[in-house]
């Protein structure tokens, strides 16, 4: 079974989208035949398969990303009925990359300090013109590497412009300097590779230039990021107001955010439109009250959900608060704590923050942020999807969110 991977097209590529497709499951191809396209970049680039067969499975989708490396289609090889045309098709191969060496060597000039030799290293029969990519073989080229040599050195079977630095920095960089050009991200072409370069020589360049310190970007924030794009795209309103907030500080056994959400789920039972979630063609309308909450570091931000508070005693809400604190300190946070609401809580007042707007999360119909207390009241700022919910509704809830502020039978254990 040949199995046939997503390729790297850039230096800077992680994931491949799969854009179409060119061949159907059971249909017979030729080694060179195209099989699909793919985009990374922006740029549509064409797949080739190496071996002649029957497509067996495709894998991924038109539409959907794979990670560098992944298998997405494999294809049954009959190695008795094709290995003449195999033999020949290696031998052909082969001429083509003496020819295309030969020429490269020919049109470039070899750097003045060649490479370290080698050790003995098993040759690659199997690495063709078509397993080296463009900007491989231009790197090697300005480089002046010989293409054979670097195949020897690395003894993969697919080579890119990144098989091509790593071999340079091995040649001209301590360990250290490496370590400082693979944190900042650096090209060995910023260099006169004409000595052995040294941590100290790569970190004065980082000084000089002032090159700013890359970040990776965590698989959460890229969720939040998505979430928060989605998020801006919803056609919304604000609703400002403010509560009173004397039995919030005078029942301070549980923390406000608890009696917010007590208070929040009981106004959500009366309000079914704050319970609500828009699809497509449907509006969702939830039995209970699950409320998403803001919990956030310094660097992260979830959104754990309180799930049926309406049924949940003070008692019982804070002590869901509480292992959400835990699990934000242990970075424990499971998929399914994110799940389930329908309105969210931001909590900012503690912070020392009078009034602020909160983005919606996800597919909630609405969010509550909540400043400070400032003579006995409390900052509420509402946003709502006003696909959901209109300004009528709104002021519903919210004063029915004021009243039971007032309502001491809230505030009982």
């Amino acid at each position: 079974m040949y199995e046939i991977v997503m390729p790297q097209l850039s230096d800077s590529m992680d994931e491949g989208k799969l854009i179409a497709w060119k061949v159907n499951v059971g249909q017979e191809v030729k080694s060179g035949d195209v099989i699909a396209e793919v985009e990374s970049d922006k740029a549509i680039m064409e797949v080739e398969t190496f071996k002649d067969g029957i497509v067996k499975e495709l894998l991924v989708k038109e539409g959907e990303e794979a990670k560098i490396g992944s298998v997405i289609a494999r294809i049954e090889t009959d190695e008795k009925s094709s290995k003449e045309e195999v033999k020949r098709s290696q031998e052909v191969k082969k001429e083509k990359v003496k020819q295309e060496e030969t020429q490269e060597i020919q049109a470039k000039p070899k750097l003045d300090i060649a490479p370290k030799k080698e050790k003995s290293v098993k040759k690659q029969s199997n690495v063709t013109v078509k397993n080296i990519s463009p900007k491989a073989r231009a790197k090697a080229a300005q480089y002046g590497i010989e293409l054979q040599t670097l195949t020897q050195h690395t003894g993969k079977t697919q080579l890119h412009a990144k098989d091509v630095e790593e071999y340079m920095q091995g040649h001209y960089f301590t360990p250290k300097a490496q370590q400082l050009l693979k944190t900042y991200k650096l090209q060995t072409s910023l260099f006169s590779l004409d000595h052995k370069i040294d941590a100290t020589e790569v970190q004065e360049y980082i000084d000089r230039h002032e090159i700013p310190l890359p970040h990776a970007i965590s698989s959460l924030q890229k969720a939040i990021i998505n979430n928060v794009t989605l998020s801006a795209q919803k056609p919304v309103f604000h609703m400002y107001e403010h509560g009173d907030a004397t039995l919030l500080e005078q029942n301070r056994q549980y923390s406000i955010t608890a009696w917010l959400i007590k208070i929040f789920a009981t106004v959500m039972m009366r309000h079914e439109t704050f319970r609500s979630r828009l699809y497509e063609e449907s509006i969702a309308v939830y039995p209970n009250a699950s409320i998403a909450v803001a919990v956030a570091d310094a660097k992260e931000l979830y959104m754990p959900v309180v799930k049926n508070a309406n049924t949940l005693s003070i008692k019982e809400i804070d002590a869901v608060l509480k292992s959400f604190k835990s699990k934000l300190q242990t970075k424990s946070f499971r998929s399914q704590d994110m799940q389930g609401s329908t309105f969210g809580l931001s909590n900012l007042g503690m912070l020392g923050v009078e009034r602020f707007d909160a983005m919606i999360n996800k597919e909630d119909s609405a969010i509550m942020a909540v400043g400070g207390i400032n003579e006995k009241e409390i900052s509420l700022t509402l946003t709502a999807d006003h696909r959901l919910i209109n300004g009528y509704e709104a002021a519903l809830f919210m004063g029915d969110v004021k009243k039971e502020l007032q309502n001491a039978f809230n505030f009982k254990d």
